[in-house]
């Protein structure tokens, strides 16, 4: 029976694949929203935005997206559709009409292009009757949702890259989750665990730290200028922000979030591609005292 509903998918989304029809890349707010939920690519399985400009295409009266120009036409790999599915789902939390907890493998039904999951059968029918109200509802859960994974991939990429704790020197993650702590300058740092807190920085180990925050920074975000080895720093809204000179201490005080939003991109360019490695001493290791 497997074997036969295997054949049968495959079939399903071979037919999907020759019904895509390509719209414009530039994509409404909605649009962007949806791609965000979806997370990857249904053929290729690649981070939706990685390739560039994304592909809208309708699968079957669903709204979709392709990584790029090169997947269409392009059967959809049936692994993939399952993970957007469950992304979706994720997302979304709770069925919109009972504002109850998705069960696990909860149904769903299309309307206007959009897949909406809910807890029984019967929920399928109320939503027909009123899809805008209930599109909306889960726009709200997906918003939410988009927001706080974007606040948890910003958090972990300053946790790589700051890479190791000021106090012990061990590797950021080796010992649990880190533990956010504020200085007395008000910068937000990490320690390895809650056995650090309270515990004096070693003063190695923030110079190796203050190097790792420069190197995973690369460029002054005011003036998109490279950094020099004894590039100037400032605390900004609790982030420690490398800059080019001091002229754009100013610059970057009067918006601070653009500039922090910017800090942001280039830690994510940076980290992913490994460039800050060679500026990241190895963990000194003292361990603790306990």
């Amino acid at each position: 029976m497997k074997q036969l509903l295997s054949l049968f998918m495959i079939a399903l989304f071979t037919n999907f694949a020759a019904a895509q029809s390509p719209t414009p890349a530039q994509l409404s707010p909605s649009d962007q929203l949806l791609a965000s939920v979806q997370g990857i690519c249904p053929v290729m399985g690649e981070k939706l935005g990685a390739m560039g400009d994304l592909i809208k295409i309708q699968v079957e009266g669903e709204t979709a997206f392709l990584c790029c120009e090169d997947c269409m036409g392009k059967a959809i790999n049936p692994e993939h559709w399952k993970t957007i599915q469950a992304n979706m789902a994720k997302a979304q939390g709770i069925c919109p009409v009972m504002k109850r907890e998705l069960p696990e493998n909860a149904s769903s039904t299309v309307v206007n292009g959009r897949r909406i999951f809910v807890c029984c059968p019967p929920c399928s029918k109320k939503i027909a009757a009123d899809p805008a109200t209930f599109t909306a509802m889960v726009d709200e859960k997906y918003t939410a949702y988009v927001a706080a994974t974007a606040a948890h991939e910003a958090v972990h990429l300053r946790i790589t890259a700051q890479k190791i704790c000021p106090v012990s020197g061990n590797e950021l993650g080796s010992m649990g989750e880190p533990v956010s702590v504020k200085t007395a300058e008000g910068e937000e740092v990490f320690l390895c665990c809650k056995g650090c807190e309270g515990k004096a920085a070693d003063a190695n180990h923030w110079a190796s730290i203050q190097s790792n925050l420069r190197a995973a920074q690369g460029k002054c975000p005011v003036m998109d200028k490279a950094l020099t080895e004894n590039a100037k720093s400032v605390v900004v809204n609790g982030r420690r922000v490398f800059i080019c000179c001091p002229g754009c201490e100013k610059k970057l005080a009067a918006d601070p979030r653009t500039f922090l939003s910017k800090v942001d991109q280039l830690y994510a360019a940076n980290v992913h591609s490994g460039h800050h490695a060679e500026a990241h001493a190895e963990p000194h290791g003292h361990g603790h005292d306990k």
